[in-house]
């Protein structure tokens, strides 16, 4: 498969990328299609790694970008399950225990930096320490314990049987979910290999040499928990190989081509604009170092009539120019004067006109284009309506990422189930990825749930919402609204309870009072009756009272008792009224058999002389208040109408003499 057209074969031409430049004779340029960044270009995959690491700390603009691209992609982890123990769990293992998502950015980092990335679990364990004589067994932290680099070995006393020497070493797994750690690898120590005709992949670790310092010397932190493996790949000298199933590889996609096993980095696009970029830079130095500042040269100039160089103390002449600009210094205000004419010359400040700012300018837009990135991504200002096809294209290849991600945790779930013996989890995922909060299509969605066209679950899920956590938050509040209310109206039906249960109270109290002083008022007019006190003469004849307790209009005692009695349970039915109303008592229409007594009463007083009459009524007030108003009121109006026709008008003329005066009136 060698021959002409065979690309790892340079030919005479010197069209082949990997010719080394700048050694040798012949032109610059090898070949008329490169540039002077052609030179440099990174040769292997491991010198790539170097240059974008490099490239990743010291270029603000390379920087900021992958930052950027490896963060905004990664949204909430949500876990779904029929039960809901298992979901909490498997929830508090990746965000309580793992950080799933700051760890995840971190992989992203590698990802995009290097094309690739390298994530493996470490399950805890316990390192014991064995005596070799008594087989004494202990944590190795409770072990006064050194590490022999010399010969590779641990060595300890044992606090059984006080034996000092080479121990030996036990690693005891532990099943602790706390201990759990993700593990990413720099691709430069990892060795690939990649079967083109089966697409398998072999992975190899290479002890790096500050690790391997450290482990020499004897360092304790790092000795007591690292994997014997790597101590005995450092004792012999050898690579460690990864199990098929302990390393999750992450690649960006890339040609088939040598290193296709191996993924590119987003940053071998602009390589060779990055060194026109920092050529740029380094000129933009230069020029603001050189040419900003501007320097001044101060020369004594000739007249007509002498020549300065010729007739003046130039060394005399310079003591006092250097006098005058110190003096200047001090004081902006000084006036120097002096008889030879001076002048100046200027070199440099003209560093404005020589700025590079366009050129960096486009340079940095070029750069950012390369690495697929869109500039308003980087610099603020886009408009995320996922119209643009450019946005659209940065959208797809967030989604890839977020695929592998998403690959990445189900392989970390996995491999926790197993070790672990914990339930499968139904389904994870990733909370929807959208460019941005698109808000025409928000409101589209509100009214389409509005609507009764689009569910409740698909509404929160779109908006970022968890449906179930959001449903079971609206029934936790509906049951405390519910018992709020519920207080609320007991304690309302409480309050009205006890007022109305006070309010017959204070019913029932002025009964008792009114009726005892009804009892009161009869036992005293009994008490005068038998007693033989001299009644009233109220001129009605036979059934005229003597006092109005005493009066019978028409039918005796007994027919003054029924109208007392009758006017007290009007009064009793009012006072109830009143009091259930909670307002002031307003005078109710009597009732018939009131009324007809009241009538008899007003025809009985119209009968009687006016004078007493009116002592009659005011007795009666005293009495019976609650009557008294009805009485009086249909007196009048009988009063009224009996005068009226019967009217005596005084027809007789006025006297002609006039009344008798004053002594000394005129």
């Amino acid at each position: 498969m060698s021959g002409a057209g065979d690309i790892n074969t340079p030919n005479d031409d010197g069209m082949s990328p990997s010719i080394s430049l700048g050694g040798g004779g012949g032109g610059r340029y090898p070949n008329s299609f490169f540039d002077l960044s052609q030179q440099y270009m990174p040769p292997t995959i491991k010198e790539l790694f170097r240059w974008c690491t490099f490239y990743f700390y010291n270029s603000p603009l390379i920087g900021s970008a992958i930052k950027k691209v490896s963060r905004y992609p990664i949204t909430d982890m949500i876990f779904e399950d029929e039960h809901d123990s298992v979901k909490s769990m498997w929830q508090k293992i990746f965000n309580d225990i793992l950080r799933i998502k700051d760890r995840l950015m971190e992989v992203n980092l590698d990802y995009h930096v290097y094309g690739n990335a390298f994530v493996s679990m470490h399950l805890p364990f316990t390192r014991f320490l064995i005596c070799g004589s008594c087989n004494y067994r202990a944590p190795i932290n409770q072990w006064d314990w050194a590490y022999r680099g010399s010969a590779f070995s641990f060595v300890g006393k044992c606090s059984r049987c006080s034996t000092h020497g080479e121990v030996t070493v036990k690693d005891s797994p532990y099943k602790d979910l706390n201990g759990i750690r993700l593990i990413r690898w720099n691709p430069e120590n990892i060795q690939l290999k990649f079967n083109e005709y089966t697409g398998r992949y072999t992975y190899m670790y290479t002890v790096p040499a500050k690790l391997k310092n450290a482990i020499m010397r004897g360092d304790k932190d790092i000795l007591e928990d690292i994997p014997l493996i790597v101590l005995d790949a450092v004792k012999k000298r050898r690579m460690i190989r990864f199990n098929q199933d302990s390393l999750k590889h992450l690649k960006n996609p890339t040609l088939a081509e040598q290193d296709q096993g191996w993924g590119k980095p987003t940053i071998i696009h602009v390589l060779k604009d990055m060194y026109y970029f920092y050529t740029l830079r380094r000129a933009q130095e230069a020029i603001a170092l050189e040419h900003i500042v501007p320097f001044d040269i101060i020369h004594p100039m000739p007249n007509a009539q002498q020549d300065p160089y010729v007739h003046t103390d130039l060394a005399s002449w310079r003591r006092q120019i250097e006098q005058m600009i110190t003096r200047h210094r001090r004081d902006v205000n000084f006036k120097a004067v002096i008889p030879i004419p001076v002048g100046f010359g200027r070199l440099g400040g003209d560093g404005k006109a020589l700025l590079l700012g366009p050129e960096l300018s486009y340079v940095t837009q070029t750069v950012v284009g390369g690495m697929g990135i869109p500039q308003e991504f980087l610099f603020g200002g886009l408009n995320f309506t996922g119209s643009s096809i450019s946005l659209r294209t940065l959208e797809n290849d967030f989604i890839q990422n977020r695929s592998q991600l998403l690959d990445l945790c189900q392989w970390i779930s996995h491999k926790i189930r197993i070790w672990s013996g914990l339930p499968a989890l139904k389904t994870m995922r990733f909370a929807d990825f959208r460019m941005a909060d698109d808000i025409q299509r928000n409101q589209q969605l509100i009214g389409l749930n509005a609507q009764g066209k689009v569910s409740d679950q698909t509404l929160l899920t779109e908006l970022g919402y968890d449906y179930d956590h959001e449903v079971k938050k609206r029934i936790e509040e509906i049951y405390v609204n519910n018992y709020l209310t519920d207080l609320q109206s007991k304690g309302s039906a409480k309050a009205q309870g006890e007022a109305s249960i006070i309010q017959q109270n204070y019913s029932a109290k002025v009964q008792e009072l009114a009726a005892a002083a009804q009892k009161e008022m009869q036992e005293k007019m009994q008490k005068e009756q038998a007693e033989g006190v001299p009644r009233v003469q109220s001129g009605l004849g036979e059934d005229s009272p003597d006092t109005v307790g005493q009066m019978q209009p028409s039918g005796g005692m007994d027919q003054m008792s029924e109208f007392q009695t009758a006017a007290q349970q009007q009064g009793q039915q009012q006072e109830r009224a009143g009091a259930v109303a909670g307002q002031e008592q307003q005078p109710q229409p009597v009732d018939q058999q009131v009324d007809t007594r009241v009538q008899t009463w007003a025809r009985k007083l119209s009968q009687m002389p006016p004078a007493e009459a009116q002592q009659t009524l005011a007795e009666i007030r005293i009495k019976l208040p609650d009557v008294a108003q009805a009485i009086e009121a249909q007196y009048k109006m009988i009063a009224v109408g009996q005068s009226g026709p019967n009217l005596e008008v005084n027809m007789d003329p006025l006297p002609q003499q006039r009344a008798p005066r004053r002594a000394g009136f005129v």
